[in-house]
């Protein structure tokens, strides 16, 4: 009876949890986090900023979509050894594959910018796999 009783409580209080954190999510739940995948075109070392396109079958960002890398987290995951590990912009190079976390606010911006290329990314994550060192 007693163990009973703790697992109740148990199962009642992961409950509680997890109705306290999708309430005070609510407010988020219009600025959720998107994924898009992309392609280096072109590299700014000097402003530190990248160009991409849209990568295949994607129809996200265009042609022509801006970057500023100076200060969003990047990543690098080997799919061999699932070792993630971060990156520099320097790790970066042209026709390189990206996939990007984006704000859906941010993305509404993006495509209601009348002609603005800008887009802020939340992080970049190289998906292009390097040869093991």
């Amino acid at each position: 009876m007693h163990d009973r009783n703790i697992r109740g409580i148990g199962i009642a209080l992961c409950l509680l949890t997890l109705l306290l954190s999708l309430s005070g999510c609510g407010s988020l739940k219009d600025d959720t986090l998107l994924i898009a995948n992309a392609v280096i075109t072109e590299i700014d070392t000097e402003k530190q900023t990248i160009t991409v396109k849209d990568d295949v079958d994607e129809s996200t960002l265009g042609e022509e979509c801006l970057l500023d890398c100076s200060s969003i987290p990047m990543a690098y995951c080997d799919f061999a050894t699932q070792k993630v590990t971060r990156i520099s912009f320097e790790d970066l190079q042209v026709n390189d594959k990206v996939i990007m976390c984006i704000r859906s606010s941010e993305m509404e911006s993006f495509r209601s910018g009348g002609g603005e290329n800008t887009i802020k990314v939340e992080q970049l994550q190289l998906y292009t796999q390097r040869p093991a060192e």
